[in-house]
């Protein structure tokens, strides 16, 4: 049996529609065009044709409640017979006009053909097979007119003449038709990519407020419940805990948000560097080792000896990669063992990195894998526990991989286990003298009481226009002895700077009046003290290219929102030394 095409229901659909739709316009034109044909033409004449088309219209409606259900090969065929039926009596009236002996009808004929020839160019172009059908009809019954009108009086060769007018004239509208039919096929795909795109927000709205609801019910159950009294040490640390948990989910899930946005747009891209592969793999496999221990579970990390000490790549996104595999498998096993194994394929100066992360886990149903790195989708399995998350990981993961040369493949039985295999492709690089250094990668203790006290500085100018944002650093910095002066914008902190010197500044980004971009540029215009005076960049711009822009502007630290107190300390600490080695080499 002949299948129907999608894209062929589709301009049928529209085509059917914009019929529809042009009926009570066109059936009130028909009906005033044969009142008016009464004035040349018999009575019983007119009458008929108008009857047949009156039926014809009535069978053209039947066929569009039909078509509008559902598109079939029966429906098609009779809504093209009843259209070419139609054109067939309409343009009898025309003609009969035409044969009359008076110049006037001849030429409200030839004006009604040419009516209806712009209305199949218009109105009939969104099926153009169904255009065609219609015009053609018109074409002819135009032809045949002037043929007849130039037989009169023409010699041969102006009627062929006409003729070939004639056929350019046809071939234009054809053209045209043809024309308007592509713009209408764009504008139906726009307006399917928009619904489509208009879908995915709604289901991205809904998917973010559910993930986000969920952390956040716990951030707000448990900080109207702090400052009970009666509640024991150990139950106070359950709710500290809780909340750290959940502050650190609600930031994964904005960071998966983040990025996901970023790829859609086309804003990220791969940053190549030279690095250790294995110091890279080892930073971004080991934060997962706590976790899995606490749960009870095994966790091993292997590299096989082929593995090349020093490579170029993007050393952010592998570590993205890798700690998506690893927290999945952390958070889908509930017992038993986790285990990474690294190993290399060498070609020429280049290398195929490939990274197995296997899992004695809930595992994954085989209907399921096929889906598993499309947007938004999550593995259901409802006889195990919920597991937070927004279904964007490995669907970054997946982009991020392919964008670096690789792939990421994943093997799976239920209620056995997975095995995801991340592979990548990485530049082979000698092996400096001696060891790499890695200025973004900072060394960041899970003790912040170790690094209240010696910061290296004496006072810090906190700029940020946000008395939430300015309370919080107040309180990490509170066992540190350092005089701490606030600014709510950069106008307020320039002020500041110039009444009295500081050590150190931490600066917001968005601000009134004044911003941190605005206010980096005015410190160095300023010169002297004030531009010497070393700034860390405090901000929710989170994105690496921001990074690389404050770094460019000046500032000598960078901390991306929600900050963490040991990385706080740690980058105060980091700055205050390259500051002091600065100063103490002039």
């Amino acid at each position: 049996m002949l299948k129907l095409s999608p894209d062929l229901k589709a301009s049928v659909c529209a085509q059917n529609q914009l019929v529809r739709e042009d009926m009570p316009s066109r059936f009130a034109s028909i009906t005033v065009i044969s009142l008016l044909s009464l004035y040349y033409l018999p009575f019983q004449t007119v009458c008929f044709f108008y009857v047949a088309i009156a039926l014809i219209e009535l069978v053209g409606l039947y066929v569009y409640n039909k078509l509008r259900r559902k598109v079939t090969l029966a429906g098609v065929v009779i809504f093209s017979l009843s259209a070419f039926v139609g054109i067939l009596l309409f343009n009898a009236i025309p003609i009969l006009l035409f044969l009359e002996p008076d110049a006037f009808p001849k030429l409200a004929g030839a004006m009604l053909l040419v009516i209806a020839l712009n209305h199949s160019v218009v109105a009939r172009s969104e099926w153009m097979f169904f255009g065609l059908l219609t015009a053609l009809p018109i074409i002819f019954a135009v032809g045949y007119m002037i043929v007849s009108f130039l037989h009169s009086f023409a010699s041969p060769v102006e009627i062929g003449i006409a003729v070939v007018i004639l056929v350019l004239g046809a071939g234009y509208v054809a053209h045209s038709m043809r024309a308007l039919n592509k713009m209408t096929d764009r504008l139906r795909q726009a307006l399917s990519a928009a619904e489509a795109g208009s879908r995915a927000k709604s289901s991205f709205l809904a998917a973010m407020s559910h993930e986000i609801r969920t952390p956040l019910n716990a951030i707000c159950g448990m900080a109207e419940l702090i400052d009970e009294e009666d509640t024991d040490p150990k139950t106070k640390q359950e709710r500290s805990l809780l909340l750290r948990q959940s502050a650190q989910a609600l930031t994964g899930i904005l960071n998966d948000v983040l990025d996901h946005a970023k790829v859609e747009s086309g804003h990220i891209e791969i940053n190549v560097t030279a690095a250790s592969p294995q110091v890279e793999i080892t930073s971004a496999v080991e934060m997962f080792r706590a976790p899995a221990r606490a749960k009870g579970l095994q966790f091993s990390l292997n590299f096989s000896e082929d593995l090349p000490r020093y490579a170029e790549f993007d050393a952010l996104r592998l570590r993205q990669v890798i700690g998506n595999l690893v927290s999945n498998a952390v958070k889908f096993t509930e017992t038993g063992h986790i285990k990474v194994q690294v190993s290399s394929q060498q070609v020429d100066a280049t290398c195929v990195l490939t990274v197995q992360v296997s899992d004695t886990g809930r595992g994954i149903a085989a209907d399921q894998i096929p889906h598993l790195f499309a947007e938004f989708y999550r593995a259901v399995d409802k006889n195990a526990p919920t597991v937070p998350g927004t279904g964007l990981g490995l669907s970054i993961a997946r982009r991020f991989a392919r964008m670096m040369g690789g792939d990421i493949s994943v093997r799976s039985v239920l209620k056995a286990g997975s095995c995801f295999s991340f592979t990548s492709q990485l530049k082979i690089l000698e092996e400096p003298q001696s060891p790499p250094e890695f200025p973004n990668a900072k060394h960041v203790t899970d003790n912040p009481q170790a690094l209240d006290h010696d910061l290296g500085v004496k006072s810090i100018l906190l700029v940020d226009d946000t008395q939430s944002n300015r309370m919080v650093v107040r309180s990490f910095l509170k066992k540190s002895n350092v005089e701490i002066i606030e600014a709510e914008d950069g106008a307020k902190a320039l002020k500041c700077l110039e009444q009295r010197p500081v050590d150190l500044v931490l600066l917001d980004m968005k601000m009134p009046i004044m911003d941190g971009e605005e206010t980096l540029l005015e410190m160095a215009r300023r010169g002297g003290r004030i531009a010497a005076t070393p700034v860390i960049m405090l901000t929710a711009n989170a994105a690496t290219e921001d990074r690389q822009r404050f770094l460019a502007l000046g500032a000598l630290g960078y901390i991306a929102k929600p900050v963490k107190k040991s990385v706080l300390l740690s980058e105060i600490r980091s700055v205050s030394a390259v500051s002091h080695e600065a100063k103490t080499a002039l």
